[in-house]
Order: structure tokens, then C-alpha cells, then sequence
């Protein structure tokens, strides 16, 4: 009866929940693009049969309002292998989540596919974090605190958060206040138990200097093929850095669940992140 009565109240307020009109990330033509779009494509992305967008030329987000002003506001990376955007589990449903718990919210439709097969994420990052500054600077027009702005990202996506909360970068890059990385992809060398972060300036370990270190927040299913261990790693190397991370690992539910019935986790997650937000003093009880 509560599952029942909790799906009720989130389908209420997603149904309340509304976004607004897509925001560009860039004035002009995005910096470093190596791909050239299709004669006649959509530069904004184009919609496949499962509801994934790909070819991504213009990236933009899409903002979610909170109900209240001075809010957590939260940025969206939904995954798809850098290759396409899992934008409908991966991104919508999570920002009427995330609005249920009180937060805003912004979905991010950063450039995909791949520019760089070896470096996948780094035209990616690019526009996370001219995102971050926008929403940064824009963050009362939806609610949101400037203080309280974070990063929330999925498989790739969540690759893609971890770099911009700690991966090495130029001085003054923008960083966001807290970090949620969900079964993020893409942490070790390989994708096995056994493997090592990746270090160095193509890395996901923080620079000694970082600081301070967004708090952080895991979640991961055991039986990923992505290894929960890479997330269990990244807690651990941020704290031993001084940060703070909390990781929640669930047995089962395999990889790319979102915001969905699919599994446990996936039912769960966002609630459990709503109580640490409020435990951080992110989230207004």
C-alpha cells in the first residue's frame, strides 16, 4: 500500500511538474567540433525508436522549476555511451523526481556521439560546464540557490559528473556543490573489479590542490557490468582526500535502471538521495 501510495503522489506531481523551453549552452557555434552534421539534420538532436536522441550539434537544457525559491538545483546527464542520450528515464522522469523532492532541475542535452574515441568525455565537458556557469548565474529563474548547485549524471553521464566535479582542469574552472554519480561508467582503466582509477590529467582523481572536494553521492547495483567497485573507489579516494562521499550499492538491478519500476534501486535511489541532500543541509526538511 505505500509503493501504491507513493507512485500515486509522485505521478500527481509529475503531472504538476512542467519544463520550460529549451536554453542553448552556447552563443554561436559550440568550440572544438569535429563532426559535420547531416545535409537537412535537426542540429539539435535527433529522436530514435527507443526515445534515445542522438547527433547532438546545439546543445542545450532543459529547465525543471522547483516549487519554491532558494532550492537545490540540480544538472542532469543522462547516459548513452557518449554516443546517444537516454534523456526519458535518464532525464525527464529524474527531474520530476527530483521536483517531487524539491528541487530544480535541468536536463542537459550535451553533444553526442563520440568527437573523440579515446576521449569521449572532453567536448562533453565542455558543455556541462558551460552549463553550470549559465545555470550559476540564472539560478533564481528557476528557484534554484546559486549556492546549492549540483551534478547528477548516468553510466557516461555519470563519468561525465565525476569530471566536472574532480577531474584535473584549468584554474578557475566552474565546480559544482555536490556530486550524484549513478552506476557512472568509464571510472577504471577497464571495466573489471580488479582495475585502478584513471589518474592523471585524463583522469577522474582531483589534483592535490582541489579544494575543497564536492561531497559526494553513489548509487550502483552489485551485479553491474560497470563495476560498483569503481564508484566504491572514487568514495574512498575522495575522502582520503578529505572530501566526503556516501555510496549506496544495491544487489541487484544491473545497469542503465534510471528512474524506473525496473528494480529495487530503482525505485529507491532518488528517495535515499533526498535524505542525504537533507542531511547536507542541501534540502530543506
Amino acid at each position: 500500500m505505500k509503493t501504491l501510495a507513493a507512485l500515486v503522489g509522485l505521478m500527481t506531481l509529475s503531472l504538476m511538474a512542467e519544463p520550460l523551453a529549451p536554453i542553448p549552452v552556447w552563443d554561436g557555434t559550440p568550440p572544438a567540433e569535429t563532426l559535420t552534421p547531416k545535409p537537412g539534420a535537426d542540429l539539435k538532436g535527433t529522436i530514435t525508436k527507443d526515445s534515445h536522441r542522438g547527433d547532438v550539434f546545439i546543445p542545450e537544457f532543459v529547465p525543471w522549476p522547483a516549487a519554491k525559491p532558494g532550492s537545490p538545483l540540480v544538472i542532469i546527464c543522462p547516459g548513452g555511451g557518449y554516443g546517444i542520450l537516454a534523456e526519458q528515464h535518464e532525464g525527464v522522469t529524474v527531474a520530476q523526481r527530483l521536483n517531487a523532492l524539491g528541487c530544480a532541475a535541468v536536463v542537459l542535452r550535451y553533444r553526442v556521439p563520440r568527437r573523440d574515441p579515446l576521449k569521449p568525455w572532453v567536448v562533453p565537458v565542455m558543455d556541462a560546464r558551460k552549463t553550470l556557469e549559465i545555470v550559476r548565474a540564472r539560478a533564481a529563474e528557476w528557484n534554484g540557490d546559486a549556492k546549492k548547485v549540483g551534478i547528477l549524471g548516468f553510466s557516461a553521464g555519470g563519468n561525465l559528473a565525476a569530471r566536472v566535479a574532480y577531474a584535473p582542469a584549468e584554474a578557475g574552472a566552474p565546480r559544482p556543490d555536490f556530486a550524484v554519480m549513478v552506476y557512472p561508467a568509464y571510472l577504471f582503466e577497464k571495466d573489471k573489479p580488479d582495475s585502478t582509477l584513471r589518474d592523471g590529467p585524463d583522469g577522474v582523481i582531483p589534483a592535490v590542490s582541489q579544494k575543497p572536494l564536492p561531497p559526494a553521492f553513489f548509487a550502483h547495483s552489485a551485479d553491474d557490468g560497470y563495476p560498483a567497485e569503481g564508484s566504491m573507489a572514487l568514495a574512498a579516494k575522495l575522502k582520503s582526500m578529505g572530501g566526503s562521499a556516501e555510496v549506496h550499492v544495491w544487489a541487484k538491478g544491473g545497469h542503465g535502471w534510471g528512474a524506473s519500476e525496473r528494480c529495487l534501486a530503482a525505485r529507491e535511489w532518488t528517495n535515499v538521495l533526498g535524505a542525504w541532500l537533507k542531511d547536507r543541509g542541501l534540502l530543506t526538511p
